[in-house]
């Protein structure tokens, strides 16, 4: 029988910024894995039933926001049963939870992205298979891609796990158990710490907290930066944000642009720990308000100062909020109301339109790489676009492409952001929007691929808009920055994450032109 052994904490850090912290513990042929995603705001309570070999039988997956209390409504519940050549995968409980049978190798592991438990659970696996080399097949537990993770022994307690182009570099115990690792090329580090003495060790570390986000003005600006509250009435939350008002004379008004973050839980610049120092929203924030734009950034929902609000939430409530921003600011003396516009950027890029077809009273809306198709359609490009970059093709492409729909089915049926998202059509949208547009595209743009910007316009000259502009930039990259290659699995290798100066430049003259 396998011996218990001590409750082990990870930190996962990048520089500065905490990502993830786990807490393991392995006993009696299962481990137990409570991990705490800082960026998502989600706690992940994971449960591997383990078998000869290292291999795992079953798995259990309950997924609850960070700060809900233990008895609170489950996100998610995902059980996986591993057989011979198919991972059976339910989502929810009951006779009426949705099933899927994916086809997998033998001896699938279930894989969580940043969990030591299951980084550890495939160098175990790989141990027993013997060796200095193995190959040992991956199911995702969040995307539901099956792979192939390789894992090379330089001796017996250091080892180097390569899964989608990404090494880990592990040391691990003479037992088998993760040490220490890191990911030099994303330059994040796992560190064990003891177990620390809370009565929950997962929503605090003996590490000093990150520093709290610098949202003022610079020491040059020609305008201020305000801390503001935008209260959604309808959702019932408020959200924090930043507006940067420059300078004006006592009784005048300026004109003002409103930013929609991309998806995932972003901060008002549109920041998120994957991406360390980028920082897009604060620097077109800047080059607007340099130009006598004001411009009101706000904290995605739950993020930073801003309100959680109901589950469940999609686009359509995101734009609730952004509806709830143009009337905070229609309501201030010193905002021109006749001359707002909206910044979405990618997801926001999609809301953007949702509400200039609804407010006929927004002057102008700014869509950076926003999509044209539905997400469905999006998600496939991405999908086939990151395995053929793993040197898939042929037969093995095309099978992984369908495991990875059956389980995202799943995926869409459990997630109504998911579902919303799948399902929406930007193009009927932007036939009803007769304000100005300003369409921007990254020529190297891997998520959003450059041909939809024109497919956008096509759409909205459709509907008798006759102020249309699209602008396709060379060597720019879905998150603004000069990127030649544009792969969003290689953002972590730019040098340079500042907006690219000619981003800058186009949206402020063409708002400038608008908004005067």
């Amino acid at each position: 029988m396998e011996q218990a052994s001590a409750a082990r904490s990870f930190v996962a850090t990048r520089n500065a910024d905490t990502l993830v912290i786990e807490h393991i513990t392995r006993a009696g042929g299962r481990v137990d894995s409570d991990f705490l995603d800082k960026s998502q705001g989600l706690r992940i309570t994971m449960t591997m039933v383990l078998a000869p070999g290292a291999l795992v039988t079953r798995s259990e997956i309950l997924v609850r926001m960070a700060t809900a209390a233990p008895d609170a409504p489950l996100l998610q519940h995902v059980t996986l049963v591993f057989e011979s050549d198919s991972v059976t995968v339910t989502t929810g409980e009951g006779n009426s939870a949705p099933v899927q049978h994916v086809p997998v190798p033998p001896g699938a592991l279930p894989f969580l992205n940043l969990s030591v438990a299951t980084a550890e659970q495939i160098l175990m696996r790989a141990k027993s298979l013997g060796g200095t080399t193995a190959q040992v097949p991956i199911f995702s537990i969040t995307g539901g891609q099956v792979t192939t993770a390789t894992v090379r022994w330089s001796d017996a307690q250091n080892a180097v796990l390569s899964l989608a182009g990404v090494d880990l570099d592990a040391r691990v115990s003479p037992s088998g158990e993760i040490v220490y690792a890191e990911v030099p090329a994303q330059k994040v580090r796992f560190a064990m710490e003891g177990s620390p003495e809370t009565s929950d060790p997962l929503l605090s570390t003996t590490r000093s907290p990150a520093p709290a986000p610098d949202y003022s003005a610079p020491a040059d600006a020609p305008y201020v930066a305000e801390e503001v509250r935008v209260t959604n009435a309808r959702a019932g939350i408020v959200l924090a944000g930043t507006l940067t008002l420059p300078h004006h004379a006592a009784g005048a008004r300026v004109p003002a642009a409103v930013m929609i973050t991309g998806s995932g839980p972003q901060d008002r610049d549109e920041a998120t720990p994957a991406i360390p120092g980028w920082r897009p929203f604060r620097e077109i924030a800047d080059a607007l308000g340099r130009r006598g734009i004001a411009v009101l950034r706000m904290d995605d929902r739950g993020v930073g100062g801003s309100e959680r609000g109901p589950a469940g939430a999609t686009s359509a409530d995101f734009a609730d909020d952004i509806r709830a921003a143009l009337s905070y600011l229609r309501g201030r003396d010193d905002i021109e109301a006749a001359r707002l516009a909206l910044i979405g950027h990618s997801e926001g890029g999609m809301i953007a339109p949702m509400i200039a077809a609804t407010d006929p009273a927004l002057h102008a809306i700014v869509l950076i790489a926003g999509p044209s198709r539905t997400g469905r359609a999006v998600s496939d490009e991405q999908v086939r676009a990151a395995l053929i970059a793993r040197g898939l093709s042929g037969a093995q492409l095309e099978a992984e492409i369908a495991a990875n729909d059956r389980v995202r089915e799943v995926q869409v049926a459990a997630n109504p952001w998911l579902r919303f998202w799948f399902g929406h059509d930007p193009i009927p949208v932007a036939t009803r929007v007769r304000q100005p547009v300003l369409i921007l595209q990254g020529a190297t743009d891997s998520q959003v691929s450059p041909e939809q910007a024109e497919e956008l316009a096509s759409a909205f000259r459709a509907g008798g808009n006759r102020d249309v502009t699209v602008r396709v930039l060379p060597e720019v990259n879905h998150l603004l920055v000069h990127d030649p290659g544009g792969s969003f699995t290689d953002y972590a290798k730019l040098e340079r994450l500042s907006v690219s100066p000619v981003v800058l430049a186009e949206i402020g003259s063409w708002l400038e032109e608008r908004l005067r």
